[in-house]
């Protein structure tokens, strides 16, 4: 069971950065070569990154939430998947548009898209789930859905973004779904 949470957070998370990914690509002009695997680097290390440093502060919180741990989860992943989807209703993909191929913005949508990491990494740390299992996921998912949105942004266009970011959310919503079945349980 932890790592299908693990995997729906790794997918909630990732689909911010497909839809970063496809928003930049498809609008900001030609995308040079060599950028899209240096964003999905980037991307990917940032989100593992920060996990790593939410787990560390979720492993030093986890006394205090002892008993209620899967509660505080649930809290957690709900916040971050209806922020995802509000975000959509309230901004157009176009308004996340940047020059992609300059290094600076590739840092600084890195570090934009992976702070929920650091919130999920959080939820890791006070659950003790394995955050080594859940960061090659997060990792792995962030790159190859990165490469992909940015491989395949002019043909999927921005209607599409809007969805994937949608989609994203509502992934966190299933992985707080699943801790509160759990709790229930």
């Amino acid at each position: 069971m932890e790592t299908l949470i693990l995997f729906v957070i790794a997918m909630g998370l990732a689909m911010d950065c497909f839809t970063i990914a496809i928003t930049n690509s498809s609008v900001s002009g030609l995308v040079k070569p060599g950028v899209p695997l240096r964003v999905a680097v980037a991307f990917s290390f940032a989100h593992l990154v920060l996990l790593f440093f939410g787990n560390w502060i979720g492993n030093l919180l986890q006394p205090m939430f002892e008993g209620v741990e899967l509660w505080v989860a649930f809290i957690i992943l709900v916040i971050i998947g209806l922020k995802m989807i509000s975000e959509v209703r309230r901004r157009h993909p176009k308004s996340k548009v940047f020059d992609i191929n300059q290094t600076k913005v590739i840092v600084i949508l890195s570090l934009a898209t992976a702070m929920d990491a650091f919130l999920a990494g959080i939820v890791v740390g006070i659950t003790n789930m394995s955050v080594y299992a859940g960061g090659i996921l997060l990792a792995a998912t962030v790159f190859i859905l990165t490469l992909a949105g940015m491989a395949g942004g002019e043909q999927l266009g921005m209607a599409f973004a809007k969805r994937t970011a949608t989609f994203g959310g509502a992934f966190l919503l299933v992985a707080a779904a699943v801790f509160l079945f759990q709790f229930i349980l």
